[in-house]
Protein backbone atom coordinates (compact mmCIF):
# COMPACT_ATOMS: atom_id res chain seq x y z
CA UNK A 1 0.00 0.00 0.00
CA UNK A 2 2.80 2.43 0.87
CA UNK A 3 4.57 1.76 -2.45
CA UNK A 4 1.31 2.29 -4.36
CA UNK A 5 0.71 5.62 -2.60
CA UNK A 6 4.28 6.69 -3.31
CA UNK A 7 3.99 5.83 -7.02
CA UNK A 8 0.72 7.73 -7.31
CA UNK A 9 2.34 10.80 -5.73
CA UNK A 10 5.36 10.35 -8.02
CA UNK A 11 3.17 10.24 -11.15
CA UNK A 12 1.26 13.35 -10.06
CA UNK A 13 4.55 15.18 -9.45
CA UNK A 14 5.82 14.26 -12.92
CA UNK A 15 2.60 15.50 -14.51
CA UNK A 16 3.02 18.85 -12.73
CA UNK A 17 6.72 19.20 -13.55
CA UNK A 18 6.62 18.36 -17.27
CA UNK A 19 4.98 21.66 -18.30
CA UNK A 20 7.71 23.53 -16.41
CA UNK A 21 10.46 21.55 -18.14
CA UNK A 22 9.02 22.40 -21.55
CA UNK A 23 10.01 26.04 -20.82
CA UNK A 24 13.62 24.80 -20.85
CA UNK A 25 14.78 27.36 -18.30
CA UNK A 26 17.90 26.80 -16.18
CA UNK A 27 15.81 26.98 -13.02
CA UNK A 28 13.49 24.26 -14.28
CA UNK A 29 16.37 21.82 -14.82
CA UNK A 30 17.87 22.57 -11.40
CA UNK A 31 14.47 22.11 -9.79
CA UNK A 32 13.99 18.81 -11.57
CA UNK A 33 17.44 17.58 -10.48
CA UNK A 34 16.69 18.44 -6.85
CA UNK A 35 13.31 16.73 -7.07
CA UNK A 36 14.90 13.59 -8.52
CA UNK A 37 17.42 13.46 -5.66
CA UNK A 38 14.63 13.82 -3.10
CA UNK A 39 12.50 11.18 -4.84
CA UNK A 40 15.44 8.79 -4.94
CA UNK A 41 16.06 9.22 -1.20
CA UNK A 42 12.40 8.77 -0.32
CA UNK A 43 12.05 5.81 -2.64
CA UNK A 44 15.12 4.14 -1.12
CA UNK A 45 13.40 4.23 2.27
CA UNK A 46 10.55 2.14 0.79
CA UNK A 47 12.31 -0.03 -1.76
CA UNK A 48 14.02 -3.10 -0.30
CA UNK A 49 17.18 -4.09 -2.24
CA UNK A 50 16.57 -7.08 -4.46
CA UNK A 51 18.88 -9.42 -2.51
CA UNK A 52 16.91 -8.71 0.70
CA UNK A 53 13.39 -9.03 -0.66
CA UNK A 54 13.14 -12.61 0.67
CA UNK A 55 13.01 -11.19 4.21
CA UNK A 56 9.90 -9.60 5.73
CA UNK A 57 10.19 -5.82 6.06
CA UNK A 58 9.48 -3.45 8.93
CA UNK A 59 8.53 -0.07 7.52
CA UNK A 60 11.18 2.61 7.85
CA UNK A 61 8.54 5.31 8.32
CA UNK A 62 6.71 3.25 10.96
CA UNK A 63 9.96 2.88 12.86
CA UNK A 64 10.80 6.59 12.57
CA UNK A 65 7.30 7.55 13.71
CA UNK A 66 7.69 5.25 16.72
CA UNK A 67 10.91 7.03 17.69
CA UNK A 68 9.40 10.49 17.21
CA UNK A 69 6.37 9.81 19.41
CA UNK A 70 8.69 8.14 21.98
CA UNK A 71 6.81 4.89 21.88
CA UNK A 72 8.00 2.38 24.49
CA UNK A 73 10.36 -0.24 23.07
CA UNK A 74 8.11 -3.06 24.29
CA UNK A 75 5.07 -1.55 22.56
CA UNK A 76 7.02 -0.90 19.35
CA UNK A 77 8.26 -4.49 19.32
CA UNK A 78 4.78 -5.88 19.97
CA UNK A 79 3.27 -3.80 17.18
CA UNK A 80 5.91 -4.07 14.46
CA UNK A 81 8.03 -7.17 15.11
CA UNK A 82 6.05 -9.69 17.17
CA UNK A 83 3.60 -10.37 14.26
CA UNK A 84 6.63 -11.46 12.22
CA UNK A 85 8.06 -13.75 14.93
CA UNK A 86 4.57 -15.16 15.54
CA UNK A 87 4.48 -16.06 11.85
CA UNK A 88 7.73 -17.99 12.26
CA UNK A 89 10.18 -15.48 10.80
CA UNK A 90 13.64 -15.39 12.38
CA UNK A 91 14.80 -12.27 10.53
CA UNK A 92 13.45 -8.99 9.20
CA UNK A 93 14.92 -6.01 7.33
CA UNK A 94 14.58 -2.32 8.02
CA UNK A 95 16.48 0.79 6.91
CA UNK A 96 17.63 1.61 10.44
CA UNK A 97 19.79 3.42 11.41
CA UNK A 98 21.48 4.38 8.13
CA UNK A 99 21.22 1.52 5.65
CA UNK A 100 19.15 -1.58 5.00
CA UNK A 101 20.02 -3.93 7.85
CA UNK A 102 19.08 -7.54 8.56
CA UNK A 103 17.81 -7.91 12.13
CA UNK A 104 18.00 -11.31 13.81
CA UNK A 105 15.11 -12.49 16.01
CA UNK A 106 16.03 -16.19 16.07
CA UNK A 107 17.98 -17.23 19.23
CA UNK A 108 19.99 -19.94 17.42
CA UNK A 109 21.03 -17.54 14.64
CA UNK A 110 21.87 -14.94 17.31
CA UNK A 111 24.14 -17.45 19.04
CA UNK A 112 26.06 -18.16 15.85
CA UNK A 113 26.45 -14.46 15.08
CA UNK A 114 27.76 -13.62 18.57
CA UNK A 115 30.12 -16.58 18.84
CA UNK A 116 31.63 -16.26 15.35
CA UNK A 117 32.87 -12.72 15.79
CA UNK A 118 35.52 -13.11 13.09
CA UNK A 119 32.73 -13.26 10.50
CA UNK A 120 30.91 -10.20 11.90
CA UNK A 121 33.31 -7.29 12.63
CA UNK A 122 31.92 -4.09 14.13
CA UNK A 123 30.64 -1.65 11.51
CA UNK A 124 32.21 1.82 11.35
CA UNK A 125 29.49 3.23 9.11
CA UNK A 126 28.04 5.31 11.94
CA UNK A 127 31.34 7.05 12.75
CA UNK A 128 32.17 7.42 9.06
CA UNK A 129 28.85 9.14 8.43
CA UNK A 130 29.36 11.56 11.33
CA UNK A 131 32.98 12.50 10.62
CA UNK A 132 35.85 13.38 12.93
CA UNK A 133 34.38 16.75 13.94
CA UNK A 134 31.20 15.25 15.36
CA UNK A 135 30.68 15.30 19.15
CA UNK A 136 30.48 11.48 19.21
CA UNK A 137 33.91 11.00 17.61
CA UNK A 138 35.47 13.77 19.71
CA UNK A 139 34.18 12.12 22.88
CA UNK A 140 34.58 8.41 22.10
CA UNK A 141 37.14 8.25 19.31
CA UNK A 142 36.83 5.79 16.43
CA UNK A 143 38.83 2.91 17.88
CA UNK A 144 37.56 2.41 21.43
CA UNK A 145 37.14 -1.14 22.70
CA UNK A 146 33.48 -1.29 21.63
CA UNK A 147 34.07 -0.11 18.05
CA UNK A 148 37.51 -1.46 17.11
CA UNK A 149 38.29 -4.73 15.36
CA UNK A 150 41.22 -7.06 14.85
CA UNK A 151 44.56 -6.35 16.49
CA UNK A 152 43.49 -2.96 17.84
CA UNK A 153 40.59 -4.58 19.70
CA UNK A 154 42.74 -7.47 20.95
CA UNK A 155 45.35 -5.07 22.32
CA UNK A 156 42.72 -3.12 24.23
CA UNK A 157 40.95 -6.17 25.64
CA UNK A 158 44.30 -7.59 26.74
CA UNK A 159 44.89 -4.84 29.29
CA UNK A 160 41.23 -4.03 30.01
CA UNK A 161 40.04 -7.56 30.84
CA UNK A 162 42.26 -7.92 33.95
CA UNK A 163 41.11 -4.51 35.17
CA UNK A 164 37.45 -5.42 34.98
CA UNK A 165 38.05 -8.84 36.51
CA UNK A 166 39.83 -7.29 39.51
CA UNK A 167 37.42 -4.39 40.00
CA UNK A 168 34.62 -5.11 42.51
CA UNK A 169 34.25 -1.79 44.35
CA UNK A 170 31.54 -2.96 46.75
CA UNK A 171 32.63 -0.45 49.41
CA UNK A 172 32.45 2.42 46.95
CA UNK A 173 28.96 1.41 45.80
CA UNK A 174 27.84 1.04 49.44
CA UNK A 175 29.18 4.49 50.34
CA UNK A 176 27.31 6.15 47.45
CA UNK A 177 24.15 4.20 48.35
CA UNK A 178 24.30 5.72 51.86
CA UNK A 179 24.38 9.16 50.22
CA UNK A 180 21.41 8.21 48.06
CA UNK A 181 19.38 7.04 51.08
CA UNK A 182 20.06 10.35 52.84
CA UNK A 183 18.76 12.22 49.77
CA UNK A 184 15.64 10.02 49.61
CA UNK A 185 14.94 10.62 53.30
CA UNK A 186 14.87 14.38 52.71
CA UNK A 187 12.23 14.00 49.99
CA UNK A 188 8.47 14.06 50.43
CA UNK A 189 6.46 10.89 49.88
CA UNK A 190 6.86 11.28 46.11
CA UNK A 191 10.51 10.55 45.26
CA UNK A 192 11.69 11.31 41.67
CA UNK A 193 13.39 7.93 41.50
CA UNK A 194 14.60 8.22 37.89
CA UNK A 195 16.51 11.43 38.72
CA UNK A 196 17.82 9.88 41.94
CA UNK A 197 19.12 6.86 40.05
CA UNK A 198 20.88 9.09 37.50
CA UNK A 199 22.57 11.01 40.30
CA UNK A 200 23.50 7.77 42.08
CA UNK A 201 25.02 6.11 39.01
CA UNK A 202 27.04 9.17 37.93
CA UNK A 203 28.57 9.42 41.43
CA UNK A 204 29.16 5.66 41.66
CA UNK A 205 30.75 5.52 38.20
CA UNK A 206 32.89 8.60 38.70
CA UNK A 207 34.44 7.18 41.87
CA UNK A 208 34.75 3.57 40.71
CA UNK A 209 35.83 4.30 37.12
CA UNK A 210 38.42 7.03 37.64
CA UNK A 211 38.33 8.17 41.26
CA UNK A 212 36.47 11.42 40.58
CA UNK A 213 33.59 12.66 42.75
CA UNK A 214 30.89 14.37 40.67
CA UNK A 215 28.90 15.12 43.85
CA UNK A 216 25.70 14.81 41.86
CA UNK A 217 23.74 13.62 44.91
CA UNK A 218 25.07 16.67 46.80
CA UNK A 219 23.71 19.15 44.28
CA UNK A 220 26.53 19.22 41.70
CA UNK A 221 28.43 22.11 43.38
CA UNK A 222 31.20 22.30 40.74
CA UNK A 223 28.97 21.76 37.71
CA UNK A 224 30.56 18.51 36.53
CA UNK A 225 27.24 16.68 36.26
CA UNK A 226 25.84 19.51 34.15
CA UNK A 227 28.97 19.44 31.98
CA UNK A 228 28.60 15.71 31.40
CA UNK A 229 24.88 15.99 30.62
CA UNK A 230 25.49 18.74 28.06
CA UNK A 231 28.23 16.66 26.40
CA UNK A 232 26.04 13.55 26.26
CA UNK A 233 23.08 15.50 24.87
CA UNK A 234 25.34 16.62 22.03
CA UNK A 235 26.27 13.04 21.16
CA UNK A 236 22.66 12.25 20.33
CA UNK A 237 21.51 15.56 18.89
CA UNK A 238 20.55 14.79 15.25
CA UNK A 239 21.03 18.36 14.01
CA UNK A 240 24.47 18.72 15.56
CA UNK A 241 25.66 15.38 14.18
CA UNK A 242 23.96 15.29 10.79
CA UNK A 243 24.84 18.86 9.80
CA UNK A 244 28.29 19.04 11.38
CA UNK A 245 29.87 19.14 7.89
CA UNK A 246 27.47 21.75 6.52
CA UNK A 247 28.79 25.21 7.36
CA UNK A 248 25.65 27.17 6.55
CA UNK A 249 23.63 25.12 9.04
CA UNK A 250 26.03 26.12 11.80
CA UNK A 251 24.63 29.67 11.58
CA UNK A 252 21.44 28.37 13.13
CA UNK A 253 22.94 26.16 15.82
CA UNK A 254 26.32 27.79 16.48
CA UNK A 255 25.58 28.81 20.09
CA UNK A 256 24.34 25.33 20.91
CA UNK A 257 27.32 23.77 19.15
CA UNK A 258 29.76 25.99 21.07
CA UNK A 259 28.13 25.01 24.36
CA UNK A 260 28.44 21.30 23.53
CA UNK A 261 32.03 21.68 22.32
CA UNK A 262 32.95 23.50 25.53
CA UNK A 263 31.41 20.73 27.66
CA UNK A 264 33.13 17.95 25.71
CA UNK A 265 36.48 19.76 25.84
CA UNK A 266 36.16 20.28 29.60
CA UNK A 267 35.18 16.68 30.26
CA UNK A 268 37.87 15.29 27.96
CA UNK A 269 40.53 17.48 29.61
CA UNK A 270 39.49 16.26 33.05
CA UNK A 271 39.76 12.61 31.97
CA UNK A 272 43.10 13.08 30.25
CA UNK A 273 44.56 15.01 33.20
CA UNK A 274 43.39 12.26 35.55
CA UNK A 275 44.98 9.59 33.33
CA UNK A 276 48.32 11.41 33.29
CA UNK A 277 48.22 12.06 37.04
CA UNK A 278 47.25 8.47 37.86
CA UNK A 279 50.00 7.01 35.69
CA UNK A 280 52.57 9.11 37.54
CA UNK A 281 51.12 8.07 40.93
CA UNK A 282 51.41 4.41 39.93
CA UNK A 283 54.99 4.85 38.74
CA UNK A 284 55.76 6.54 42.08
CA UNK A 285 54.29 3.56 43.98
CA UNK A 286 51.50 5.60 45.58
CA UNK A 287 48.77 3.00 44.87
CA UNK A 288 50.54 -0.06 46.33
CA UNK A 289 48.59 -0.05 49.60
CA UNK A 290 45.11 0.09 48.01
CA UNK A 291 43.24 -3.29 47.87
CA UNK A 292 42.97 -4.55 44.28
CA UNK A 293 39.20 -4.89 44.30
CA UNK A 294 38.72 -1.30 45.54
CA UNK A 295 41.01 0.40 43.02
CA UNK A 296 39.23 2.46 40.39
CA UNK A 297 39.19 1.14 36.83
CA UNK A 298 41.55 3.80 35.51
CA UNK A 299 44.21 2.71 38.01
CA UNK A 300 43.75 -0.97 37.19
CA UNK A 301 43.86 -0.31 33.44
CA UNK A 302 47.06 1.73 33.68
CA UNK A 303 48.67 -0.90 35.93
CA UNK A 304 47.75 -3.63 33.43
CA UNK A 305 48.98 -1.48 30.56
CA UNK A 306 52.35 -1.03 32.28
CA UNK A 307 52.64 -4.78 32.98
CA UNK A 308 51.77 -5.68 29.40
CA UNK A 309 53.95 -2.97 27.91
CA UNK A 310 51.07 -1.90 25.67
CA UNK A 311 52.05 1.79 25.77
CA UNK A 312 48.46 2.97 25.62
CA UNK A 313 48.23 6.76 25.29
CA UNK A 314 46.25 8.95 27.67
CA UNK A 315 43.93 9.79 24.77
CA UNK A 316 43.20 6.10 24.14
CA UNK A 317 42.57 5.58 27.86
CA UNK A 318 40.31 8.61 27.88
CA UNK A 319 38.25 7.32 24.95
CA UNK A 320 37.68 3.97 26.69
CA UNK A 321 36.85 5.50 30.07
CA UNK A 322 34.41 7.88 28.34
CA UNK A 323 32.86 4.90 26.55
CA UNK A 324 32.52 2.93 29.77
CA UNK A 325 31.01 5.94 31.50
CA UNK A 326 28.54 6.52 28.67
CA UNK A 327 27.61 2.83 28.50
CA UNK A 328 27.23 2.47 32.26
CA UNK A 329 25.49 5.66 33.35
CA UNK A 330 22.00 6.02 31.85
CA UNK A 331 21.72 2.29 31.19
CA UNK A 332 22.25 1.32 34.83
CA UNK A 333 20.19 4.28 36.09
CA UNK A 334 17.20 3.28 33.95
CA UNK A 335 17.62 -0.38 34.85
CA UNK A 336 17.59 0.38 38.58
CA UNK A 337 14.62 2.73 38.28
CA UNK A 338 12.63 0.06 36.44
CA UNK A 339 13.67 -2.58 38.96
CA UNK A 340 12.36 -0.51 41.87
CA UNK A 341 9.16 0.03 39.89
CA UNK A 342 8.78 -3.69 39.26
CA UNK A 343 9.40 -4.47 42.93
CA UNK A 344 6.77 -1.92 43.92
CA UNK A 345 4.27 -3.30 41.41
CA UNK A 346 4.87 -6.95 42.33
CA UNK A 347 4.56 -7.03 46.12
CA UNK A 348 5.11 -10.79 46.41
CA UNK A 349 8.44 -10.46 44.57
CA UNK A 350 9.43 -7.55 46.79
CA UNK A 351 8.60 -9.49 49.95
CA UNK A 352 10.58 -12.53 48.81
CA UNK A 353 13.62 -10.44 47.84
CA UNK A 354 13.56 -8.54 51.13
CA UNK A 355 13.25 -11.74 53.16
CA UNK A 356 16.39 -13.09 51.46
CA UNK A 357 18.31 -9.87 52.11
CA UNK A 358 17.31 -9.78 55.78
CA UNK A 359 18.27 -13.42 56.18
CA UNK A 360 21.78 -12.65 54.90
CA UNK A 361 22.40 -9.14 56.25
CA UNK A 362 20.34 -9.47 59.43
CA UNK A 363 17.05 -7.87 60.43
CA UNK A 364 18.43 -5.46 63.02
CA UNK A 365 17.33 -1.84 62.43
CA UNK A 366 20.78 -0.64 61.40
CA UNK A 367 22.69 -0.08 58.18
CA UNK A 368 24.85 -2.98 56.99
CA UNK A 369 27.18 -2.79 54.02
CA UNK A 370 27.07 -6.06 52.06
CA UNK A 371 30.30 -7.87 51.22
CA UNK A 372 31.03 -9.63 47.96
CA UNK A 373 30.40 -12.95 49.73
CA UNK A 374 27.00 -11.66 50.89
CA UNK A 375 26.09 -10.68 47.35
CA UNK A 376 27.01 -14.11 46.00
CA UNK A 377 24.47 -15.69 48.37
CA UNK A 378 21.57 -13.52 47.15
CA UNK A 379 20.22 -15.97 44.59
CA UNK A 380 16.68 -14.61 44.42
CA UNK A 381 17.82 -10.99 44.14
CA UNK A 382 20.02 -12.11 41.25
CA UNK A 383 16.94 -13.61 39.56
CA UNK A 384 15.05 -10.36 40.13
CA UNK A 385 17.84 -8.43 38.41
CA UNK A 386 17.92 -10.87 35.47
CA UNK A 387 14.16 -10.71 34.98
CA UNK A 388 14.23 -6.93 35.15
CA UNK A 389 16.95 -6.84 32.48
CA UNK A 390 14.89 -9.18 30.30
CA UNK A 391 11.69 -7.21 30.76
CA UNK A 392 13.14 -3.66 30.85
CA UNK A 393 16.65 -3.96 29.43
CA UNK A 394 18.36 -0.66 28.53
CA UNK A 395 19.58 -1.80 25.07
CA UNK A 396 17.14 -3.15 22.49
CA UNK A 397 19.48 -3.81 19.55
CA UNK A 398 23.04 -4.91 18.85
CA UNK A 399 25.36 -2.33 17.31
CA UNK A 400 25.54 -3.07 13.59
CA UNK A 401 28.07 -5.58 12.30
CA UNK A 402 29.42 -6.13 8.81
CA UNK A 403 29.18 -9.62 7.32
CA UNK A 404 32.74 -10.51 6.27
CA UNK A 405 31.72 -13.38 3.96
CA UNK A 406 28.68 -15.41 2.96
CA UNK A 407 27.53 -17.30 6.04
CA UNK A 408 24.65 -19.56 7.05
CA UNK A 409 22.69 -18.52 10.15
CA UNK A 410 20.43 -21.40 11.16
CA UNK A 411 19.55 -22.21 7.55
CA UNK A 412 19.43 -18.63 6.23
CA UNK A 413 22.19 -17.31 3.99
CA UNK A 414 23.48 -13.85 4.88
CA UNK A 415 25.50 -12.41 1.98
CA UNK A 416 28.96 -10.90 2.31
CA UNK A 417 28.95 -7.15 2.94
CA UNK A 418 25.49 -7.10 4.51
CA UNK A 419 24.84 -5.00 7.63
CA UNK A 420 23.40 -7.20 10.37
CA UNK A 421 22.17 -6.73 13.92
CA UNK A 422 20.19 -8.56 16.61
CA UNK A 423 16.84 -7.32 17.89
CA UNK A 424 17.35 -8.15 21.58
CA UNK A 425 13.93 -6.97 22.67
CA UNK A 426 12.11 -9.15 20.14
CA UNK A 427 13.88 -12.17 21.66
CA UNK A 428 13.29 -11.07 25.26
CA UNK A 429 9.58 -10.49 24.59
CA UNK A 430 8.87 -13.40 22.24
CA UNK A 431 5.80 -15.31 23.56
CA UNK A 432 7.06 -18.45 21.81
CA UNK A 433 10.14 -18.36 24.05
CA UNK A 434 8.81 -16.83 27.26
CA UNK A 435 5.45 -17.69 28.83
CA UNK A 436 3.47 -14.44 29.26
CA UNK A 437 6.58 -12.35 28.52
CA UNK A 438 5.12 -9.08 29.81
CA UNK A 439 4.72 -10.48 33.32
CA UNK A 440 7.51 -9.99 35.86
CA UNK A 441 8.49 -13.51 36.97
CA UNK A 442 12.02 -13.88 38.46
CA UNK A 443 11.47 -17.62 38.87
CA UNK A 444 12.05 -17.98 35.13
CA UNK A 445 15.77 -17.96 35.99
CA UNK A 446 15.80 -20.48 38.84
CA UNK A 447 17.76 -23.72 38.22
CA UNK A 448 15.77 -25.93 35.86
CA UNK A 449 13.35 -23.08 35.17
CA UNK A 450 12.05 -21.64 31.93
CA UNK A 451 15.35 -20.05 30.89
CA UNK A 452 17.25 -23.32 31.23
CA UNK A 453 14.90 -24.95 28.71
CA UNK A 454 15.83 -22.58 25.89
CA UNK A 455 18.04 -23.30 22.89
CA UNK A 456 20.31 -20.56 21.59
CA UNK A 457 20.77 -17.15 23.21
CA UNK A 458 17.54 -15.81 24.72
CA UNK A 459 18.90 -13.44 27.42
CA UNK A 460 21.08 -10.74 25.91
CA UNK A 461 21.04 -7.49 27.90
CA UNK A 462 24.86 -7.43 27.75
CA UNK A 463 25.17 -9.22 24.39
CA UNK A 464 27.31 -12.41 24.50
CA UNK A 465 30.48 -14.01 23.24
CA UNK A 466 33.92 -12.42 23.12
CA UNK A 467 32.38 -9.00 22.36
CA UNK A 468 30.08 -9.19 25.38
CA UNK A 469 29.85 -5.95 27.39
CA UNK A 470 33.10 -5.77 29.35
CA UNK A 471 31.33 -4.04 32.24
CA UNK A 472 28.64 -6.69 32.80
CA UNK A 473 29.84 -7.95 36.20
CA UNK A 474 30.61 -4.39 37.25
CA UNK A 475 27.02 -3.31 36.53
CA UNK A 476 25.50 -6.39 38.18
CA UNK A 477 27.54 -5.76 41.35
CA UNK A 478 26.43 -2.12 41.42
CA UNK A 479 22.78 -3.18 41.08
CA UNK A 480 23.04 -5.86 43.79
CA UNK A 481 24.63 -3.48 46.29
CA UNK A 482 22.00 -0.77 45.85
CA UNK A 483 18.99 -3.11 45.76
CA UNK A 484 20.10 -5.15 48.77
CA UNK A 485 20.72 -2.01 50.84
CA UNK A 486 17.38 -0.47 49.79
CA UNK A 487 15.56 -3.73 50.60
CA UNK A 488 17.19 -3.93 54.04
CA UNK A 489 16.61 -0.28 54.82
CA UNK A 490 12.94 -0.26 53.81
CA UNK A 491 10.65 -0.33 56.85
CA UNK A 492 7.57 -0.13 54.71
CA UNK A 493 7.06 -1.52 51.23
CA UNK A 494 8.98 0.17 48.44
Amino acid sequence: MAIENFMQSYNRAIENVLPILRKRSKASYIGMAIMCIVIKQVYSAYSVPKHLQRFPKVSFLSMIRSYLIKEAVVERTKRLVTPLTDAGHGFYVCKIPLTWTVFVTDPIAAKTLLLKTEFFPKSHAFFDALGDNSPAVQFLGRENVAASNGEIWKKQRKFMNPAFLRSSPVKTFSSVTHNLIKVIETQSDAVPIANCMKAFTIDALGLSAFGFDFQSLNGDPEGWTETYNIAIAGLFDPFINIFVKVDFMMNYISSKRKRINKAITRFNSMLEDLANKRRQEILNGETLGVPENEKDLLTLMIEADIREGSRTTSTELRHNIALFFLAGHDTTAHTLAFCLYNLAKNKHVQAKARAEVLDILGDEPKDVDPTMEDLKRMDYLNMVIKENLRRCGPVDKLLSRDTAEDIDLNGTLIPKGQKISIDFNSIHMNPKLWHNPEEFVPERFEPGGEFDQHTGFTWLPFSHGSRQCIGMNFSLTEQKVLLSMICKRAIEEI
